[in-house]
């Protein structure tokens, strides 16, 4: 076998390799949902739909978040797995860095450093290659009574870069043990008047604030919804 031959065999493995990768994720993402349906057991959520099927996407969802759990409203989203930015700290636990490690979530620094470029960069290729990806645009979890925390940038720049929509999903409130929630998945959001162009910083900033404006209605509505007894 020559060197080229070679270098082809070892091609084929890799291709392999990835490919039951992939498999694997699929069916890890397959038994999340599972685990979702008993969980929904112990903390109920009623489903509100603005839009009644998505697509196969690739899509940007964008959550709400009070808590860790809060991950299965995404997660049941569509069939099609997710990838979730989460912030860097959670690798320092052993049991959420096997978790974040699992479901294949990409890391976050907050700071602007290099880090946080990858991770950029990461998940625009997997907008590009199809795939969906997680972000929680408020960066932390809302312990205050504000229904929303001021938004991170950079997810408007990433959908225009990418053509992709975002779906926003809201929440009413923190999940807790046999309290019903009630959450609005809503419908895609694009902004197809930017796609080819140069952004400034005021492009930016107005579609990043049309994603809060509408979020928040979303969250008006969610929370509406629990008042008038869970229906």
């Amino acid at each position: 076998m020559n060197e080229e031959e070679k270098k082809e065999s070892e091609l084929k493995k890799a291709q392999k390799k990835q490919a039951r990768a992939d498999r694997a994720f699929v069916r890890w993402f397959a038994f999340l949902r599972f685990v979702v349906k008993i969980i929904r057991v112990f903390m109920p959520f009623k489903r509100h739909d603005d839009c009644k099927e998505y697509g196969e996407g690739p899509y940007i969802f964008l959550c709400n978040h009070y808590a860790m759990i809060d991950v299965m409203y995404p997660c049941v989203a569509m069939k099609k797995p997710i990838y979730f930015l989460a912030k860097r700290d959670l690798w320092e636990n052993g049991f959420l860095k096997w978790f974040c490690n699992k479901c294949r979530c990409i890391p976050v620094d907050r700071d602007g450093s290099a880090g946080d470029v990858k991770a950029v960069i990461h998940a625009m290729k997997c907008l590009k290659r199809g795939d969906n990806i997680l972000i929680y645009p408020e960066g932390t979890r809302n312990k205050s009574d504000e229904p929303l925390l001021p938004f991170k940038g950079g997810f408007a720049a990433i959908s225009i870069k990418t053509r992709t929509p975002i779906v926003p999903i809201v929440q009413s409130r923190k999940p807790a043990l046999f309290r019903k929630s009630h959450v609005i998945y809503g419908k895609p959001v694009e902004f197809p008047e930017y796609y080819g162009k140069k952004l400034t910083e005021e492009n930016i900033a107005e579609c990043e604030e049309r994603v809060r404006g509408i979020m928040l209605e979303m969250k008006q509505r969610a929370v509406a919804y629990g008042k008038k007894g869970g229906k």
